[in-house]
């Protein structure tokens, strides 16, 4: 190992983690933890449950979305799958079907955002008394805050 002078400042690296990893494993939260990532069980009558992932930048994460412009496709916009080429797979799907399509996909994502923000602030309003739960809770409004955010930005007016 490295040798440190006496009173030198010693840094260490927890890894890429998110809050909720932190706060769970080591006691404590960062707002401005640049790893942190949020997530959200999805669940729709008929398919597979799958997770959505908010990023610190309020990115969504692109199997979420292809995942939903599969799964709320009309079945002309599924024919499209029916003409690809073997080898091609589901990677057509990282871009948007259709206007219509991908209207339908960023209002899913951002009902489902601003329903988990609801029970986010629900959570800090019982939890009130606890700094830390609080600190992590407000760093997750932030970030579902952001992602709302940055969908309404791209789609103005957009309904959820």
């Amino acid at each position: 190992g490295k040798n440190y002078a006496k009173g030198s400042e010693v840094y260490i690296s927890y890894g890429n983690l998110s809050n909720l990893d932190t706060l769970v494993d080591y006691g404590f939260v960062s707002d401005t933890n640049p790893c942190n990532v949020e997530t959200i069980a999805v669940r729709m009558m008929g398919q597979q449950p799958f997770t959505l992932t908010v990023y610190p930048d309020g990115s969504i994460d692109a199997g979420s979305k292809a995942t939903l412009r599969y799964n709320l496709a009309t079945p002309e916009e599924l024919e499209i799958f029916s003409t690809i080429e073997k080898g091609t797979g589901l990677g057509i799907l990282a871009k948007p079907l259709s206007d219509r399509n991908e209207l339908d996909v960023q209002s899913f994502i951002a009902s489902t955002i601003d329903e988990a923000l609801y029970e986010t602030k629900a959570g800090a309003a019982e939890t009130k008394d606890d700094a830390l739960i609080n600190m992590y809770l407000s760093a997750r409004q932030n970030q579902f805050e952001l992602a709302i955010e940055r969908i309404a930005h791209k789609f103005p007016g957009i309904e959820y």
